[in-house]
């Protein structure tokens, strides 16, 4: 380490808190008051002041403020007897009005030796307090100096405790030493980008309006206390002792203090008595400034945990259940707790409630009964129970709480001893005696988990809790359940629920916070009331889009699905002529079924396919399948399909890694099941013909597109949980006028690396593809972005875009088109219901809302682009992060159009098309390929 670097920040120019005192008490010096130099004079018995400082760096201990202040009164002793009255002026000059010092001080000839840093150690202490003011004199940096200069351990041992006795009588008022102006916020308007497209319909929105009482807000005051208090702790007695005046709404953290009200006087005092001293000890609270409602967010979400626990909801991860209200489902071994999504903040209209119905499956089953059912399959149950139930979390009945499972303790049973408050006791005595619980089984293993209690004052604690099997029942759904139909359906008529069932929860719950006293005390205290109903607003109707065909066009139905219309006509058809189908033996029938089902609905659909290759194959072992696959791969191979008697992961992900990552083949997997009920082939088959006539490089339909020079472009990410850090970033970008044909490309990126990055070697790998096959580069180019989450979005805006930006600098020829990126959120809390006279609906898609429920610093809307038959539909948030100067009509109108160009569904989507290419690309290649694809299938759909 250099000699400059080694010294510490106070002595840098500007580089810490002690260059900066320097600098202020510097700046204060009187006219004609010598000038205090940044670096000690030199020092005649030292080599150098550099050799001085060294051996301060030698000590390998910090130089900061203490010793900058030592050093500042060093110097200025040095400076004369002349100049010792002008630096008491100077140092009384900082004081408050009510204090008054001289500070007279003999002249010594050399401020860096030791007797003359021992002298100001102790001599100097309340000069240096005076003019640090409330900032610690005795830091680590005079310390340091000390030591480095072989001061005795007691001298220091006597400054500290020297400067220590004298600070309360110095320094009673350290607010008026350096006062601190209160903080004034200038409100900026709320962002507002209204389209004027489309029919105006009434619309209820799940947002509920939260009044805030004029002259009421969250006011923050810095509490100071005299004689000063270390102890968190006893800073909260001292407080405490003004409940009456302070009154019962208040938060304090041990500094600072907010109150829905302000005092009259911007510094108030209140005497209170030491609670084991008994001295008096005067609390001090200073206003610093009224909090903005954007600013107090975490604040008034706090408040609205806690109106759920009075209402006797429990809280289940983030949310809050109500376990007095379950459904039950007997034969599923299920139960069902009803509860809300709640979260308030500040939108265009002001600060309002999200408020959505919520539920979470429990199973009736206990822990204690999965492992029963594990011990009876045998092998190693030990390691089998920890693998499935380790992380799992558990409810206890017997008083409502969620715990994770960290660990199983196969050493300790329910008779078992542990200490309760002093006393031995086993767990069955504790059962029965805290809870009136009679265990049953005494010899099962115990769980554990690690609960991280946060202790007021102090850090946070964590607790080891020994929870009984039979005593925790197990929550949400495992990979079983899932994959049973019947338990989903049955499951879904409970939690879809309709929209007017919906409004009625979310207006039960405004009634019960209303009507409870104690709910509605708990805003009122901070001036706040939620309205009595939910919010209501128009919104629009974007005009149903036209369907492009070859041969033919239509409108899109009110359900928007035209999968009726595809069974004669598609876009651009493909011809393929060499492909092979690959089939086990056992399912030669199923093979030949459907190798001629498939040429049938091709050739009605323009899709000329001529006979397979047919090959079987003796068994269904995944190297059977590759081998064989491999033998049959040459130049004029355009697919490859492949019968599955079974569905395997290991086989699927061996088999599209040959075809995809080490020969660029189209190819289409299927499980013999699916084609295996003649009644439903044809119809499974015609889309499985839609697909490869996607992976061949045809296109299926089209929308009309106003603008024939603009490129529409995906991005999605992947993130692997078995691999820490590794994700795969999924880019699509359209390359012809009429957004039909795609550019993809599916990148690793390794842990440490910036997405931007990634990003930019996509994109500028799809502007070159444009340009290949347009001659000329994109006009204008709108981004979607998916998989951004709110806190993610200034980074989005100011780092993203800007290198989508400088990718256009990095061409040859350089060019400037319009640029637009948007993120786009599908896992949202915001619905929206149509509300025809009085009858609660979803809306038709198309929806549009851009006003009152969108953010206030953002330019955003919501679009409802889906028909559903069950439930409430979902609308998707769309927020632009950088305005490439698009009408707020025109970039809605394109985000529904290319909801209409997914070609895996005849049907609208929830997102843009190139956002759900994205996605798929990139899960295909996370989860199965693991490899980046072939560069030669990039201007292909390969991965639907």
């Amino acid at each position: 380490m250099s000699e400059q670097g080694s010294i510490g920040r106070g002595r840098i120019a500007a580089g810490g808190r002690g260059a900066q005192l320097l600098a202020a008490l510097e700046a204060n010096r009187r006219p004609g008051q010598p000038s205090v130099p940044v670096e000690p004079p030199a020092d005649p018995t030292l080599p150098s002041a550099a050799a001085a400082l060294s051996d301060v760096s030698a000590a390998k201990a910090p130089v900061g403020r203490g010793s900058a202040m030592v050093q500042l009164l060093a110097r200025r002793r040095v400076m004369g007897s002349s100049a010792s009255p002008e630096v008491g002026a100077s140092a009384s000059s900082v004081q408050s009005p009510t204090q008054s010092s001289s500070i007279v001080s003999p002249s010594i000839s050399n401020p860096s030796s030791p007797s003359v840093i021992s002298q100001i150690s102790v001599e100097s202490a309340t000069q240096v307090t005076t003019i640090v003011g409330n900032l610690n004199p005795v830091g680590r940096g005079i310390v340091a100096r000390m030591r480095s200069l072989e001061v005795s351990s007691t001298t220091v041992k006597e400054a500290v405790k020297s400067v220590a006795q004298e600070r309360p009588k110095m320094q009673p008022k350290s607010e008026e030493v350096y006062p601190k102006p209160i903080l004034t916020h200038q409100e900026n308007a709320p962002i507002v980008k209204k389209g004027e497209m489309g029919n105006r319909i009434d619309v209820v929105a799940n947002y509920v309006r939260v009044n805030i009482d004029p002259g009421k807000g969250i006011y923050e005051y810095e509490v100071s206390f005299f004689p000063l208090c270390d102890s968190k702790e006893v800073r909260f007695q001292l407080l405490n002792q003004h409940r009456e005046t302070l009154g019962p709404a208040k938060t304090f953290d041990g500094v600072t203090l907010y109150l829905p009200y302000q005092f009259e006087n911007t510094v108030t005092s209140f005497q209170s008595m030491h609670p084991a001293t008994n001295e008096p000890v005067e609390v001090k609270l200073t206003l610093r400034q009224k909090r903005r409602a954007a600013d107090s967010i975490h604040f008034y979400n706090v408040l609205i945990r806690k109106i759920a626990r009075i209402l006797g909801m429990v809280q289940i991860n983030r949310n809050y259940f109500n376990p007095s209200s379950p459904i039950f489902m007997p034969a599923e071994k299920l139960e069902v707790w009803p509860g809300y999504v709640t979260a308030i903040n500040e939108f265009e209209d002001g600060l309002m409630l999200c408020c959505d119905v919520s539920f979470r499956v429990l199973r009736t089953t206990t822990v204690r009964d999965e492992l029963v059912e594990m011990s009876k399959k045998g092998g190693y149950f030990h390691q089998t129970a920890q693998d499935v139930l380790i992380g799992l979390s558990v409810l206890t009945r017997y008083n409502n709480k969620m715990y994770r499972i960290d660990e199983i303790l196969f050493d300790k049973n329910p008779s078992s001893i542990f200490d309760c408050q002093g006393e031995p006791m086993s767990y069955v005595d504790y059962y029965k005696k805290q809870y009136n619980i009679d265990i049953q089984d005494k010899g099962q293993p115990m769980l554990l988990n690690r609960l991280k209690k946060k202790m007021q004052g102090k850090e946070d604690e964590t607790v080891l809790v020994c929870l009984v099997p039979e005593l925790c029942f197990l929550t949400g759904l495992d990979d079983r359940l899932r994959s049973n139909f019947t338990i989903m359906r049955s499951l879904a008529t409970h939690t879809k629920v309709a929209p007017m069932a919906r409004v009625k929860a979310l207006t039960d719950y405004i009634q019960s916070v209303n009507n409870n006293e104690r709910a509605k005390s708990v805003l009122s205290e901070w001036g706040l009331s939620l309205a009595p109903m939910p919010l209501s607003l128009e919104g629009r109707v974007i005009e149903p889009e036209k369907i492009f065909l070859s041969k033919s066009n239509f409108t899109t139905n009110p359900q928007c699905d035209w999968s009726r219309n595809l069974g004669n006509d598609i876009l651009v058809a493909v011809k393929i002529e060499t492909w092979i189908l690959v089939y086990t033996d056992r399912n030669l029938n199923n093979a030949n079924d459907f190798s001629k089902t498939l040429m049938e609905v091709g050739s009605k659909m323009g899709i000329r396919i001529k006979p397979p290759k047919m090959v079987g194959l003796p068994n269904d072992r995944t190297d059977t399948y590759v081998n064989r696959i491999r033998d049959e791969i040459n130049s004029s191979l355009q697919l490859v399909v492949a019968i599955f008697p079974t569905s395997r992961d290991d086989r699927y992900a061996a088999v599209k890694t040959l075809c995809t990552a080490q020969y660029a083949i189209p190819s289409q997997m299927m499980n013999s099941k699916t084609i295996s009920n003649p009644s439903k082939l044809r119809s499974i088959v015609q889309k499985i013909a839609l697909q490869i006539n996607c992976k061949m490089g045809g296109e299926l339909w089209a929308v009309s597109i106003p603008t024939k020079t603009l490129m529409v472009c995906g991005v999605d990410v992947y993130h692997d949980p078995t691999k820490r850090g590794q994700s795969v970033v999924g880019f699509v970008a359209s390359v012809n006028p009429g957004l039909t044909r795609w550019f993809s490309r599916a990148k690793y990126q390794g842990p440490g690396v910036e997405l931007v990055d990634t990003l930019k070697i996509c994109f500028l790998e799809s502007l070159k593809k444009y340009y290949e096959l347009n001659q000329d580069y994109p006009k204008q180019i709108v981004l979607f972005r998916d998989g951004v989450g709110d806190g993610q979005l200034q980074f989005a805006a100011a780092h993203e875009a800007a290198q989508f930006l400088s990718a256009f600098q990095a061409l040859s020829p350089p060019f400037e088109p319009k640029f637009t990126m948007v993120v786009v959120q599908k896992r949202i809390n915001t619905r929206l219901f149509h509300n025809s006279r009085g009858a609660i609906n979803n809306p038709p898609p198309g929806t549009v809302v851009d006003h009152t429920v969108t953010r206030r610093d953002w330019w955003d809307f919501f679009l409802v682009s889906q028909f559903v038959t069950q439930g409430t539909v979902s609308p998707t948030h769309f927020i632009v992060v950088h305005d490439g100067g698009m009408k707020p009509d025109n970039l809605q109108k394109l985000a529904y159009k290319m909801t209409h160009m997914y070609y895996n569904w005849p049907g609208t989507i929830r997102v843009p098309a190139p956002c759900q290419y994205a996605h798929k690309l990139a899960y295909l290649v996370g989860e199965s390929i693991r490899k980046e694809p072939q560069l030669e299938l990039s201007n292909r759909l390969y991965f639907l």
